[in-house]
Protein backbone atom coordinates (compact mmCIF):
# COMPACT_ATOMS: atom_id res chain seq x y z
CA UNK A 1 0.00 0.00 0.00
CA UNK A 2 1.21 3.59 -0.52
CA UNK A 3 1.99 5.65 2.12
CA UNK A 4 3.12 9.33 1.82
CA UNK A 5 4.85 11.56 3.20
CA UNK A 6 3.29 15.26 3.56
CA UNK A 7 2.95 18.68 4.97
CA UNK A 8 0.01 19.42 7.07
CA UNK A 9 -0.89 22.70 8.00
CA UNK A 10 -3.99 23.18 10.34
CA UNK A 11 -5.74 26.24 10.85
CA UNK A 12 -7.61 26.16 14.37
CA UNK A 13 -11.62 26.58 13.67
CA UNK A 14 -11.32 25.25 10.15
CA UNK A 15 -14.14 23.71 8.11
CA UNK A 16 -12.44 23.23 5.00
CA UNK A 17 -9.83 21.89 3.98
CA UNK A 18 -7.15 22.29 0.87
CA UNK A 19 -5.37 19.47 -0.95
CA UNK A 20 -2.34 21.12 -2.64
CA UNK A 21 -0.23 18.65 -5.52
CA UNK A 22 2.88 19.48 -6.38
CA UNK A 23 4.12 19.37 -9.96
CA UNK A 24 6.38 16.46 -11.11
CA UNK A 25 10.21 17.24 -9.70
CA UNK A 26 9.11 18.69 -7.10
CA UNK A 27 7.98 18.50 -2.85
CA UNK A 28 4.78 18.49 -0.77
CA UNK A 29 7.56 21.93 0.68
CA UNK A 30 7.80 23.43 -2.56
CA UNK A 31 3.42 24.03 -3.29
CA UNK A 32 2.87 24.36 0.81
CA UNK A 33 3.27 28.33 0.89
CA UNK A 34 0.47 27.96 -1.94
CA UNK A 35 -1.92 27.91 1.14
CA UNK A 36 -0.98 31.03 3.31
CA UNK A 37 -1.28 33.46 0.06
CA UNK A 38 -5.04 32.36 -0.99
CA UNK A 39 -6.02 31.25 2.41
CA UNK A 40 -5.33 34.74 4.19
CA UNK A 41 -8.44 34.00 7.01
CA UNK A 42 -7.64 30.59 7.97
CA UNK A 43 -10.56 29.01 6.79
CA UNK A 44 -8.64 25.84 5.39
CA UNK A 45 -6.54 23.30 6.50
CA UNK A 46 -4.13 22.57 4.01
CA UNK A 47 -2.62 19.07 3.11
CA UNK A 48 0.13 19.03 0.77
CA UNK A 49 1.68 15.10 0.10
CA UNK A 50 4.50 14.25 -1.59
CA UNK A 51 4.51 12.09 -4.41
CA UNK A 52 5.95 8.27 -3.94
CA UNK A 53 8.01 8.32 -6.55
CA UNK A 54 11.88 9.75 -6.04
CA UNK A 55 13.66 11.45 -8.77
CA UNK A 56 16.62 12.89 -9.60
CA UNK A 57 17.53 16.32 -7.79
CA UNK A 58 15.43 15.06 -4.38
CA UNK A 59 12.11 16.12 -5.31
CA UNK A 60 9.43 13.43 -6.67
CA UNK A 61 6.71 11.69 -8.86
CA UNK A 62 3.43 10.94 -8.78
CA UNK A 63 3.47 8.12 -11.18
CA UNK A 64 5.27 6.41 -13.58
CA UNK A 65 5.95 7.29 -17.29
CA UNK A 66 7.43 7.03 -20.47
CA UNK A 67 9.31 9.16 -22.77
CA UNK A 68 6.42 10.74 -23.94
CA UNK A 69 4.91 11.76 -20.21
CA UNK A 70 2.28 9.34 -20.97
CA UNK A 71 1.38 7.96 -18.02
CA UNK A 72 1.96 4.01 -16.45
CA UNK A 73 -2.07 2.91 -16.09
CA UNK A 74 -0.93 0.85 -12.92
CA UNK A 75 1.50 3.18 -11.70
CA UNK A 76 -1.60 6.12 -12.21
CA UNK A 77 -4.66 3.50 -10.84
CA UNK A 78 -2.44 2.62 -7.77
CA UNK A 79 -1.64 6.14 -6.55
CA UNK A 80 -4.71 7.39 -7.27
CA UNK A 81 -6.65 4.88 -5.77
CA UNK A 82 -4.32 5.41 -2.85
CA UNK A 83 -4.29 9.31 -2.92
CA UNK A 84 -8.34 8.83 -2.68
CA UNK A 85 -7.63 6.80 0.80
CA UNK A 86 -5.24 9.43 2.22
CA UNK A 87 -7.07 12.79 1.93
CA UNK A 88 -10.41 10.92 3.37
CA UNK A 89 -8.57 9.39 6.40
CA UNK A 90 -6.68 13.42 6.78
CA UNK A 91 -10.20 15.08 6.25
CA UNK A 92 -11.87 12.52 8.95
CA UNK A 93 -8.66 13.04 11.35
CA UNK A 94 -10.03 16.87 11.03
CA UNK A 95 -13.65 16.17 11.40
CA UNK A 96 -13.94 17.72 7.81
CA UNK A 97 -16.84 16.73 5.46
CA UNK A 98 -15.11 15.13 2.12
CA UNK A 99 -17.54 17.82 0.26
CA UNK A 100 -15.90 20.39 1.98
CA UNK A 101 -12.26 19.16 0.49
CA UNK A 102 -10.90 21.44 -2.30
CA UNK A 103 -8.94 19.33 -4.28
CA UNK A 104 -6.04 21.03 -6.82
CA UNK A 105 -2.64 21.10 -8.28
CA UNK A 106 0.30 22.09 -10.61
CA UNK A 107 1.59 20.30 -13.65
CA UNK A 108 1.36 17.02 -13.21
CA UNK A 109 -0.01 17.30 -9.82
CA UNK A 110 -2.99 18.80 -11.92
CA UNK A 111 -3.99 16.05 -13.72
CA UNK A 112 -3.96 13.49 -10.68
CA UNK A 113 -6.17 16.50 -9.04
CA UNK A 114 -8.55 16.30 -12.16
CA UNK A 115 -8.83 12.65 -11.57
CA UNK A 116 -9.17 12.48 -7.80
CA UNK A 117 -11.97 14.96 -7.84
CA UNK A 118 -14.55 13.01 -11.08
CA UNK A 119 -12.68 9.44 -11.10
CA UNK A 120 -13.32 8.39 -7.51
CA UNK A 121 -16.45 6.92 -5.84
CA UNK A 122 -19.22 9.69 -5.29
CA UNK A 123 -18.59 9.79 -1.16
CA UNK A 124 -15.00 11.04 -2.46
CA UNK A 125 -16.28 14.02 -4.74
CA UNK A 126 -14.75 17.33 -3.11
CA UNK A 127 -16.05 21.27 -2.70
CA UNK A 128 -14.40 21.94 -5.45
CA UNK A 129 -11.35 21.44 -8.13
CA UNK A 130 -8.25 23.93 -8.71
CA UNK A 131 -5.84 23.12 -11.84
CA UNK A 132 -2.59 24.58 -13.06
CA UNK A 133 -1.88 22.13 -16.14
CA UNK A 134 -3.61 19.50 -17.87
CA UNK A 135 -5.77 16.67 -17.21
CA UNK A 136 -4.07 14.14 -18.61
CA UNK A 137 -5.66 10.99 -20.41
CA UNK A 138 -4.80 7.82 -19.17
CA UNK A 139 -4.34 4.30 -21.15
CA UNK A 140 -5.86 6.14 -24.01
CA UNK A 141 -8.78 7.37 -22.20
CA UNK A 142 -9.73 10.73 -21.27
CA UNK A 143 -11.30 11.81 -17.54
CA UNK A 144 -15.06 10.63 -17.98
CA UNK A 145 -16.33 14.33 -17.08
CA UNK A 146 -20.21 13.15 -15.62
CA UNK A 147 -19.48 13.49 -12.03
CA UNK A 148 -18.46 17.25 -12.69
CA UNK A 149 -21.77 18.34 -13.14
CA UNK A 150 -22.64 20.83 -10.62
CA UNK A 151 -19.10 21.07 -9.50
CA UNK A 152 -16.59 24.09 -8.94
CA UNK A 153 -13.72 24.50 -11.23
CA UNK A 154 -10.91 27.07 -11.24
CA UNK A 155 -7.99 26.75 -14.60
CA UNK A 156 -5.01 28.75 -14.25
CA UNK A 157 -3.54 29.72 -17.21
CA UNK A 158 -0.30 30.68 -18.65
CA UNK A 159 -0.45 32.45 -21.74
CA UNK A 160 2.97 31.70 -22.73
CA UNK A 161 2.99 28.53 -20.85
CA UNK A 162 5.43 25.93 -23.24
CA UNK A 163 4.57 22.79 -21.33
CA UNK A 164 0.24 22.79 -21.50
CA UNK A 165 -0.33 26.02 -24.44
CA UNK A 166 -3.32 28.10 -23.22
CA UNK A 167 -5.76 26.34 -25.88
CA UNK A 168 -5.22 23.01 -24.18
CA UNK A 169 -6.36 24.55 -20.93
CA UNK A 170 -9.15 26.54 -23.04
CA UNK A 171 -9.88 23.37 -24.52
CA UNK A 172 -10.67 21.38 -20.77
CA UNK A 173 -12.16 24.28 -19.09
CA UNK A 174 -15.13 23.89 -22.76
CA UNK A 175 -14.90 20.50 -21.66
CA UNK A 176 -15.63 20.97 -17.72
CA UNK A 177 -18.29 23.56 -19.02
CA UNK A 178 -19.92 21.25 -21.20
CA UNK A 179 -20.18 18.42 -18.58
CA UNK A 180 -22.30 21.03 -16.30
CA UNK A 181 -19.43 22.38 -14.16
CA UNK A 182 -19.42 26.23 -13.07
CA UNK A 183 -15.76 27.01 -14.33
CA UNK A 184 -13.54 29.93 -13.74
CA UNK A 185 -10.89 30.70 -16.06
CA UNK A 186 -8.21 32.28 -14.99
CA UNK A 187 -5.55 33.44 -17.90
CA UNK A 188 -2.34 35.71 -17.00
CA UNK A 189 0.93 36.55 -18.95
CA UNK A 190 3.64 33.77 -18.19
CA UNK A 191 4.71 30.15 -18.75
CA UNK A 192 4.59 27.25 -17.00
CA UNK A 193 3.89 28.29 -13.59
CA UNK A 194 1.79 29.44 -10.78
CA UNK A 195 2.09 33.70 -10.99
CA UNK A 196 0.97 36.11 -8.69
CA UNK A 197 -2.25 37.04 -10.46
CA UNK A 198 -3.27 33.45 -10.32
CA UNK A 199 -2.89 33.28 -6.51
CA UNK A 200 -5.10 36.28 -6.24
CA UNK A 201 -7.98 34.56 -8.69
CA UNK A 202 -7.45 31.18 -6.68
CA UNK A 203 -7.89 33.81 -3.15
CA UNK A 204 -10.68 35.34 -4.76
CA UNK A 205 -12.48 31.79 -6.14
CA UNK A 206 -12.41 30.11 -2.59
CA UNK A 207 -14.59 32.78 -0.91
CA UNK A 208 -17.21 31.37 -3.36
CA UNK A 209 -16.59 27.86 -1.81
CA UNK A 210 -19.75 27.69 0.44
Amino acid sequence: MTEFDYRLDVSRGADHLLVLLHGYGATQHDIAPVAQHVDPNGRFSALSPRGPIEVAGGGASWYDFDASWTADPASFAAVLEALDTFVGSVASRLSIERKNVVVGGFSQGAGLAAWLAYDTPQESRPAGLWCCGTIIEVDNQALDLTAAQGSRALILAGRSDPNVPLERSRAQASRLEEAGADVTMSEHDGGHGLSAPMLADMTNWLTTIP
